[in-house]
């Protein structure tokens, strides 16, 4: 029972940081809030300021000069709601066993993109934590903080058809990527010496890591309305490297999408096979491809004004095994977004289901 306290405690102590843990999910720097509504499908449709996290070669998609003063998310995880419920729900370390707590916060500020060049200056945190064993606890933890610039260019061929773009990355991160054991001396510590220390220590490690990437995507010509289009991304060339503090493995994502006029409404839909290389070993042994990293996606929007979003976007899609929705709000300038969606975290598509909830504010001219 002491043990149990204590490691209450440490948990108790971990949640009043901005911290990160993971099982087995997928590592990235940045999100869009509206790739994750359209199922995370994003890779021929990049073309607004997050252009730089998904594809370059979205750039020449960027039909307005769109300056990104500030905006702030935020994204939690069912299991963070019921930790403020009463003695029913994670009374002990039991009952957390097997559970995700899911957290993140996102700052963008002062990004440029246009269809030709772009950058994008960023921080956030990010929590994850995860009990997997209640009668030996050990803890699946990631815990940083990060911040960074992105940049890109962009160039069209073949009477712009072909678009090339070539950007990279600049990151920061402080914390700590690791499995923590009631054994280990950390943990040993905290409990029987109330000292924090060497915690401390392992969530102050600092490094920084620089990397490029590269996306081309081809417009083919127009069929009944529609503007096919596929697209080949590489993220994260050679990975970005943290040290004790993680990495974000290269990817190699493959895209395509089409986009078409209804009514007044502009119709999206997209598809993606993400990590064709398998560098975030997401696919199981003796499998070549895994259903976990199909993404499909649709929007439509009503209204598009001038810092390139529309007044009014409706989202769907299919993240790997689950479905995702979302929606954004364009007040001439003020822009709300809004996803709900799901992410696996388990060792295969649809093992173990973490349902999640994202919201933007975001000033975009």
């Amino acid at each position: 029972m002491l043990v149990y306290r204590n490691l209450s405690i440490l948990l108790f102590f971990w949640s009043g940081l901005s911290h990160i843990v993971q099982a087995a999910e997928p590592d990235f720097i940045r999100e869009s809030i509206r790739a994750r509504g359209m199922g995370n499908a994003f890779t021929a449709v990049a073309n607004d300021e997050m252009v730089l996290f998904y594809n370059p070669a979205g750039l020449r998609s960027v039909h307005y000069n769109m300056y990104h003063i500030v905006g702030f998310n935020t994204t939690i995880n069912e299991n963070i709601n019921n930790l403020g419920k009463s003695s029913g729900s994670f009374s002990s370390i039991g009952d957390l066993a097997g559970k995700n707590i899911h957290n993140e916060i996102d700052i963008g500020l002062l990004s440029h993109v246009n269809s030709r060049f772009g950058w994008s200056i960023f921080g956030n945190t990010f929590t994850d934590l995860q009990v997997r064993n209640p009668i030996f606890p050990y803890f699946q933890a990631k815990l940083y903080f990060q911040y960074g610039i992105a940049v890109g260019m962009a160039w069209s061929f073949l009477d712009y058809q072909l678009d090339f773009g070539i950007g990279g990355k600049l990151a920061t991160r402080k914390g700590i990527d690791r499995k923590l054991h009631i054994a280990d001396e950390e943990i040993i510590e905290l409990v029987e010496d109330k000292k924090t220390t060497k915690l401390m220590k392992l969530a102050q490690t600092s490094e920084t890591s620089l990397v490029p990437d590269l996306g081309v995507i081809y417009h083919f010509d127009s069929i009944q309305n529609m503007e096919p289009k596929v697209a080949l991304s590489l993220q994260n060339i050679g990975g970005l490297q943290f040290g004790n503090a993680g990495k974000v493995p290269m990817t190699m994502n493959l895209g395509l999408s089409t986009e078409s006029e209804l009514n007044g409404f502009d119709i999206t839909l997209s598809a993606d096979y993400r990590d064709l290389i398998d560098g975030q070993e997401m696919v199981s042994d003796g499998n070549y491809l895994s259903d976990r990293n199909v993404k499909l996606g649709v929007e439509f929007g009503w209204n598009r004004l001038f810092n390139g979003h529309h007044l009014i976007s409706l989202r769907a899609g299919r993240n790997g095994p689950y479905n995702s929705v979302g929606w954004s709000a364009n007040l001439f300038g003020f822009k709300i977004d809004f996803a709900k969606y799901s992410e696996e975290i388990g060792g295969f598509a649809g093992e173990l289901e973490d349902k999640r909830t994202s919201i933007q504010l975001s000033l975009i001219f």
